[in-house]
């Protein structure tokens, strides 16, 4: 969320950002604010410049986002900059579900998993050949030779982390099978990733 105070376009500091804040500038901008969603901690990346608002509250009736109260006062940093998705996007996306993205094909990718309707990264401590296996049976590819790579492989993600620390035993159906943490202290550079060997491409030792 970017607005313009005294002529310059500056961030929202995510102190206290919340649902109604979120209504107020969906709707500002004409848009639905039916499943506004407040999102912070940079969700879709940091931004530059000024840092415009801090502590915003609103009751979710104003007109616009400078009619809340806030501060123009702070000591944020743009990692925590504000943000705001006004339609669920995400319909699509069912909890649990997993996905590859930004793979030369579709066997191999940035792992990327459905919680709470919105997709996320996974970090890659303790991500290994087992945790590869269980991904690529979750997405129907097969799973012998799977291989789990880390260190954002396939680039880095953006939004949410939503788990860490995954040990599977191999043979689960589904990364929610393993166990795993939703508490972490990553960043999208370590994304985990996998290769899947693609069917019909298996080959025999000579």
């Amino acid at each position: 969320v970017e607005v313009c105070l005294n002529g310059v376009w500056g961030t929202v500091f995510g102190d206290f950002w919340s649902t109604n804040d979120a209504v107020v500038v969906c709707n500002q901008l004409n848009i639905s604010s039916a499943d506004a969603t407040a999102l912070g901690s940079a969700y879709f990346g940091p931004g530059t410049g000024a840092i415009n608002m801090d502590n915003v509250f609103c009751s979710g009736s104003e007109e616009q986002l400078t009619d809340c109260t806030f501060s123009e006062t702070h000591n944020c940093a743009h990692s925590e900059d504000a943000s705001v998705i006004c339609i669920d996007t995400q319909s699509n996306c069912t909890d649990g579900e997993v996905r590859l993205a930004d793979g030369l094909n579709d066997t191999e990718g940035r792992v990327e998993l459905c919680v709470d309707g919105v997709w996320g990264t996974v970090c890659d401590d303790l991500w290994g050949n087992s945790e590869a296996q269980v991904v690529c049976r979750q997405l129907g590819l097969n799973s012998e030779g799977a291989i789990g790579v880390g260190s954002a492989t396939y680039g880095q993600g953006v939004g949410l982390i939503h788990i860490d620390d995954v040990q599977c035993d191999g043979d689960e159906s589904d990364l929610f099978g393993c166990s795993y943490t939703t508490n972490h202290n990553c960043i999208h550079a370590e994304d985990a990733g996998v290769q899947c060997v693609e069917p019909g491409n298996e080959c025999t030792h000579g």
